[in-house]
């Protein structure tokens, strides 16, 4: 048996797109859906061949793709690869997963003037209907579930975290830890379970619900399932539904300064407390590296700190990121293996992160020349005054934000003031950017509430 008949049983149809390399096939994959983002090479790997998808950012040898995609467990999947069998099945897994991001050309990268970014596509408009509705369920669910609500606010994330951030709590159906179902009923292809000869179903695990989103569509969909649950090697902590985009997770980066870290909670945590100073990137792993839509604004920023976990893969990723960018300087929590923990151990996220930032970020600005700021007034309540006298506006958006002066206006006193009150408050600044029903605000809409 080769990849081609591997695909072909699971119910994937290919077609042939090159001829280098022995044959370079294209597909739907198996695991995310799509119409073109599934790369099969049948001559890789000693004529056994290889696959990888764009897309999921899954690959690997023709008996990890019978493992994943043809329910065959290890020892099946190697006898019918004809290879004899290894001791270690848990390593198995492991050294596949390690030549996932490039099969056949080699290592991923190979130096900085090498180093070419991915194009990843979004999910499919049903996979993205029905991920909403999942979503919305399971966020409402969460605003319920007391036990949930107070392991996130452990982790720096309060409930107007859970609701900017939209996160939620799924507990299964009927009973069960779980919920099935079709996976075309989500617009991913069939996949055919070969000892039953029915279809593979779309699995969805219980947990806390992690969504993503991208230019304000759910993008992807990660469940951290409880202990309770993870039972095997196997079992995954972090549950990515098949058909997600996979793509990194960007918040506020259009600031001077962002923040690299590994999880999504992280990354929410960082935006919430720090907001104000820097954006933040969850790669979702340290080896990940960030495609091309976010890969091309890390060039900007004065400062990234790369505060990736403190363990053995956040100090071997450190060297791509530092190889890449100028701007970069490692920045690991100063207690704890991630800011989750940091956090949990009393370490004030906000001083963390300000303490890393250039002077340039955090120096103290020159005095107002020609502007008092009114005493005895809230922030907001300075800000729509502002905006009401003065011809400016902001564009506030979870993933953008800016000022918007009018062309000729050259009043730096005031230019400052309005920034410094929209970057300076964190409160004002998370209200604006997440809970504010218009994403221009002006004079007239830029409500008055005691933050």
């Amino acid at each position: 048996m080769n990849i081609l008949d591997a695909v072909s049983m699971a119910g994937v149809s290919l077609k042939k797109v090159a001829s280098t390399r022995g044959g370079e096939y294209a597909g739907p994959c198996p695991g995310c859906g799509g119409t073109d983002r599934f790369r099969c090479w049948p001559a890789a790997k000693g004529g056994e061949g290889s696959y990888w998808c764009r897309g999921c950012n899954n690959g690997g040898d023709l008996v990890q793709f019978l493992k994943d995609y043809c329910n065959y467990s290890y020892p099946d999947a190697f006898a019918a690869a004809g290879r004899s069998r290894p001791d270690d099945y848990r390593g198995v897994r492991y050294r596949a997963a390690s030549t996932r991001n490039n099969p056949v050309s080699g290592d991923f990268f190979s130096g900085p003037d090498s180093f070419e970014p991915r194009v990843y596509e979004a999910p499919v408009e049903t996979w993205q209907i029905k991920a909403q509705e999942f979503v919305d369920k399971a966020h409402e669910t969460l605003l319920k579930y007391d036990k949930a609500l107070e392991y996130l606010e452990s982790r720096g994330l309060d409930n107007k975290a859970v609701k900017g951030f939209q996160l939620g709590w799924f507990s299964g159906e009927k009973g069960k830890t779980c919920m099935f179902r079709p996976r075309t009923s989500w617009g991913l292809p069939r996949i055919r379970n070969k000892k039953t000869g029915r279809d593979k179903m779309l699995w969805l695990p219980r947990g806390i619900v992690i969504p993503c989103f991208k230019n304000n569509k759910i993008y992807r969909i990660r469940i951290r399932r409880p202990k309770a649950d993870i039972k095997t090697d196997l079992d995954v902590k972090y549950y990515v539904l098949p058909g997600s985009g996979m793509e990194v997770m960007d918040f506020n980066t259009d600031k001077k300064c962002i923040v690299i870290v590994e999880a999504e909670l992280d990354a929410m945590l960082i935006t919430r407390h720090a907001g104000s100073l820097a954006g933040a990137v969850s790669l979702g792993s340290a080896m990940n590296k960030p495609g091309s839509n976010v890969f091309y604004n890390f060039k900007k920023p004065l400062r990234i700190l790369v505060a990736l976990d403190y363990d053995k893969a956040g100090q071997q990723a450190w060297k791509w990121w530092s190889q890449n960018f100028k701007n970069a300087k490692l920045w690991p929590v100063p207690d704890g293996k991630d800011s989750g923990e940091a956090f949990e151990k009393g370490i004030n996220i906000k001083e963390w992160v300000k303490a890393g930032l250039p002077p340039a970020v955090t120096m103290p600005q020159n005095s107002l020349s020609g502007y008092s700021p009114p005493e005895g007034i809230y922030p907001m309540e300075e800000l729509q005054m502002l905006l009401k006298k003065y011809p400016v506006k902001i564009q506030a958006e979870k993933q953008k934000a800016k000022i918007i002066f009018s062309p000729g206006f050259m009043n730096q006193a005031i230019m400052q003031r309005v920034n410094d009150i929209f970057f300076g408050d964190d409160e004002l600044h998370w209200y604006l950017r997440m809970y504010h029903p218009d994403r221009i605000i002006d004079g007239d809409n830029c409500a008055v509430q005691k933050i």
